[in-house]
């Protein structure tokens, strides 16, 4: 058996059917599209067929192959994992255990150069060049548990079969409902094709190299709404690479990803469960400690005269205290949960701590959100006056 990091090592041989059909079939789309836009004008019926096409390929990668089975975030019915798999095979990106294979190892060696597909080697290895060089075969270790299942081993085994079987369906369908032949093939099939590999493929690339870093600075990912509408929600890496075992990606009410919906609406009638999800407590100690790192590298590279280490350390002591009373009040939650039927006296006693504890993380996280407005988003001139 392959050693886990030699197998996510890739060599410098090309991988000839990855790079002919990759070029390919962007050379056809190239040649063809101009043709066909020059001989007619799409019908609205190709063009709503494409879209949708797009966008349940698109879903079936985010919510299929990525949350389902890459990080196992939820369990679903096989009715809907078969819909995940037809569709995640249809956006022709490679079987379940290649795709979470790589995808495990990008998480585990994140912008090294164990990472298949790192950041830090520019934008187009991590875009698409990485996928021409040759790799060996899925390491068992890293996808066991997909292994264990003789419908994922099939679908791996066959996997040539099954992409162009399920592409040649959904051509004829289009091909079917339109009577347009030619667009069936270039919008239907190459264009959608184009369309959903460069989404998917931004999420490797440009969602670790455009956007925020609110959650964490440890790796490159960040996020990045435009990359979330464009992905089903996928541009919310930052938050994603901190905590991956969260069903979702995006977490505030406004931030647009629908699988998080899909999953939680299906789990409402029995059809997903066990859904993983990150506390709330959990995330903002994440979030006090990016802060933190952020102001306390800010105060250091400012060149001014001020006290340094005192304003180092009465951000530390808050970070401090900020953290411990989260601690504090997730122990207390935690015990609450497992008490609260029982309704003695520790109970009530409980509740008033939790009360108690949550005022003063309000009144400290009033007081850390003023503090790193000053030092993160003011400028040197007003920073040099405030920390004098």
């Amino acid at each position: 058996m392959p050693n886990v990091d030699s197998a996510s090592a890739r060599s410098w041989s090309i991988d000839w059917t990855n790079t002919l059909f990759l070029a390919g079939y962007h050379l056809l789309l190239f040649a063809l599209l101009p043709v066909y836009l020059v001989r007619q004008t799409p019908s609205s019926e190709l063009i709503w067929w494409t879209v949708g096409g797009i966008a349940v390929c698109l879903m079936a990668i985010t919510m299929g192959y990525h949350r389902l089975y890459a990080h196992k975030t939820f369990t679903t019915h096989p009715v809907i994992e078969s819909v995940l798999v037809f569709f995640g095979t249809l956006a022709t990106e490679g079987s379940v255990f290649s795709w979470s294979h790589d995808h495990r190892l990008h998480h585990r060696h994140v912008d090294t150069e164990l990472d298949p597909y790192s950041a830090p080697d520019g934008f187009w290895h991590s875009h698409m060049l990485w996928m021409f060089k040759k790799c060996p075969e899925p390491n068992q270790r890293v996808i066991h548990d997909l292994m264990a299942r003789p419908a994922l081993r099939l679908h791996h085994n066959f996997y040539g079969y099954w992409m162009v079987l399920v592409n040649l369906i959904f051509f004829g369908t289009v091909w079917a409902f339109t009577g347009d032949i030619l667009g069936a093939f270039v919008l239907g099939t190459l264009l959608r094709m184009f369309i959903v590999h460069h989404c998917t493929w931004f999420i490797n690339s440009l969602a670790h190299m455009w956007g925020s870093q609110p959650y964490s600075t440890e790796h490159t990912a960040v996020n990045n709404f435009i990359l979330a509408f464009l992905t089903f929600g996928e541009g919310y890496h930052n938050y994603h690479h901190t905590f991956a075992g969260d069903y979702r990606n995006g977490i505030r009410w406004y931030q647009f990803d629908p699988p998080k919906y899909i999953i939680w609406f299906l789990s409402k009638v029995g059809l997903t469960k066990n859904l993983k999800k990150v506390n709330k407590i959990t995330i903002k100690r994440k979030l006090v400690a990016a802060d933190r790192f952020l102001m306390v590298e800010r105060l250091r590279e400012l060149s001014f005269s001020f006290d340094h280490e005192g304003w180092i350390s009465r951000v530390e002591e808050s970070a401090a205290s900020l953290t411990d009373n989260l601690n504090v009040l997730k122990t207390a939650s935690d015990k609450y949960q497992k008490m609260k039927h029982t309704g003695n006296e520790e109970v009530e006693a409980l509740k008033v701590r939790i009360n108690d504890v949550r005022t003063s993380i309000e009144n400290e996280m009033d007081e850390w959100k003023a503090m790193c407005h000053l030092i993160l988003e003011s400028p040197e001139s007003r920073l040099a006056v405030a920390l004098a």
